[in-house]
């Protein structure tokens, strides 16, 4: 897919190096408080080679933008900064500077993220440079709870995370979440080009380990080197198990994956498939459906990892799709139909 067409974007006249060992992907939106502390993180890497900052600045409607623009002015030879005039979504904003990457290594980050070693660069570079056969590195990172919990910090990764990862390891579990986005660094020979359907999957971050790990293992590094802030504002927050949309999009991915795959993780699959169809029966439209409630659970069994018995048909009738709510609608519903039939009920 080209997305070229969206270069005139581009801000003042950057002079980034022709060929950078690496390029750090920055996509940014609403961060005001925290792009300062990115970009200052970003530009204290200590390297014995080139790097670029790409950035795409969303459109944000806060001063985001012009703090990018000032620091593209002071730093022509490192950022090249594409400054939206209007909203192009997350996943375009993403692409078209993924893409525009010229570096032999990819870092991508997001503008309220930050690295806190100066080293993790130059680190990473080492490691893939003396470890060809992995497609990618990522290192351990701290979690600041920034949502209204009142949690406190904690790390990504615990003392026994292996430190090779496979495809097998990224789709055990729904959402298995382990790598920060702003701790992995990536071959961009290995995703210069993508599949199609890709492009059409929410998520980025899922496909693009799992198409990684299919060219190679991705190495783990023990050294905590980065931030994730999670926040209200932040990507996490914008998908929800009560979305539609979200979960038959979660739905295409893992469906697609399989496909990409040739069918080698259908065992790990299936389950997740099994899980988010299962979801469908809780969607808020379908809350006070007890026949769609129905027809969603039936969908969802084509997808179980195990045939099921009547003992698991009755418990997933009980959990799924007979509710106060859902069984009162569908007999009002019979009630009616029984009128108009004519019958006695």
């Amino acid at each position: 897919m080209d997305f070229s067409y969206l270069n005139h974007h581009l801000y003042g006249n950057p002079q980034t190096a022709k060929q950078p060992k690496v390029s750090v992907c920055l996509i940014t939106y609403k961060h005001e408080p925290y792009i300062q502390t990115c970009l200052d993180n970003i530009l204290q890497q200590k390297t014995d080679f080139d790097f670029e900052i790409i950035i795409g600045e969303d459109h944000s409607p806060d001063n985001t933008a012009s703090i990018i623009q000032s620091y593209a002015d002071r730093y022509p030879e490192k950022i090249k900064a594409y400054v939206r005039p209007e909203n192009v979504g997350a996943k375009v904003n993403f692409l078209h500077c993924f893409f525009d990457c010229q570096g032999e290594y990819i870092v991508h980050i997001e503008g309220d993220d930050y690295w806190t070693s100066p080293d993790k660069l130059q680190k990473q570079v080492d490691f893939l440079d003396s470890h060809p056969q992995a497609s990618a590195c990522f290192h351990n990172a701290q979690i600041i709870y920034e949502d209204g919990t009142g949690r406190e910090p904690s790390l990504i990764n615990s003392a026994d995370q292996a430190p090779w990862i496979k495809s097998t390891d990224l789709l055990k579990e729904r959402e298995a979440w382990f790598m920060a986005t702003a701790s992995v660094m990536m071959r961009k020979k290995l995703v210069k080009t993508l599949p199609e359907w890709f492009f059409h999957s929410k998520s980025g971050d899922i496909p693009l380990y799992v198409i990684l790990a299919e060219e190679g293992p991705i190495a783990y590094l023990p050294e905590i080197m980065s931030v994730y802030r999670k926040n209200e504002g932040g990507m996490s927050y914008t998908d929800s198990n009560k979305s539609a949309a979200f979960i038959y999009n979660r739905i295409f991915m893992y469906s697609k994956i399989n496909e990409y795959t040739q069918g080698k993780y259908q065992d790990l699959i299936q389950p997740i498939l099994f899980e988010y169809h299962l979801l469908l029966t809780r969607i808020t439209e379908n809350e006070k459906s007890f026949l769609k409630r129905s027809y969603y659970l039936w969908k969802a069994s084509a997808h179980s990892p195990k045939k099921l018995g009547i003992a698991d048909w009755k418990r997933l009738f009980k959990e799924h799709v007979f509710t106060a709510d859902s069984f009162l609608a569908y007999l009002a519903f019979r009630k009616k139909m029984n009128r108009f039939l004519g019958i006695q009920s």
